[in-house]
C-alpha cells in the first residue's frame, strides 16, 4: 500500500478510537453529573481531561509502539479530533466558543497529539518471553 495512503488510515483510525472513546467518556460524565451533581468548574475540568486521554489514546492507535512519523502523525489526530469536535458542538448545539479559544485549544490538541506521537513513536516494544 502507499505511504500515503497508508498514513491517511493510520490517521483517521485514530480520530475514530478518539471519537468513540470521548463517547463513552461523555455517557460516564453524563451520569456523574446526574447522580452526583457536581458543579460548572469541575465538569470543565473532567471535560477537558477528557479530551486529553482520547487524543493520547487516539494517537496511540494511530502510531503505535515503535511506529512511523509519529510527531505528524499525532499532530494530525489530535487537530482533527478538536476541528471534529467544535464541529459536532456547533451542528448539535448552534454556538461557537470565541476564535481566540477554539485556535488554542486547535494548537492545544495538535501539541499534545504530536508530543504522545513522538512518545508512542519512541517506545520499544515489549519482548515477551518464550515459555521453556
Amino acid at each position: 500500500m502507499d505511504a500515503r495512503k497508508e498514513t491517511l488510515l493510520r490517521t483517521l483510525r485514530g480520530l475514530l478510537v478518539a471519537a468513540l472513546i470521548t463517547l463513552g467518556e461523555m455517557v460516564l460524565l453524563s451520569g456523574v453529573v446526574v447522580v452526583i451533581g457536581i458543579g460548572d468548574e469541575a465538569l470543565f475540568i473532567l471535560n477537558q481531561a477528557a479530551k486529553i486521554l482520547s487524543i493520547f489514546a487516539g494517537v496511540y492507535a494511530a502510531v503505535g509502539v515503535g511506529g512511523e512519523r509519529g510527531f505528524i502523525t499525532g499532530a494530525a489526530v489530535g487537530i482533527l479530533y478538536m476541528v471534529l469536535g467544535y464541529a459536532l458542538y456547533y451542528a448539535l448545539n448552534g454556538g461557537i466558543s470565541s476564535a481566540a479559544v477554539m485556535l488554542g485549544e486547535m494548537l492545544l490538541g495538535m501539541l499534545l497529539g504530536a508530543l504522545s506521537g513522538a512518545v508512542t513513536a519512541n517506545l520499544r516494544p515489549v519482548k515477551r518471553r518464550r515459555k521453556v
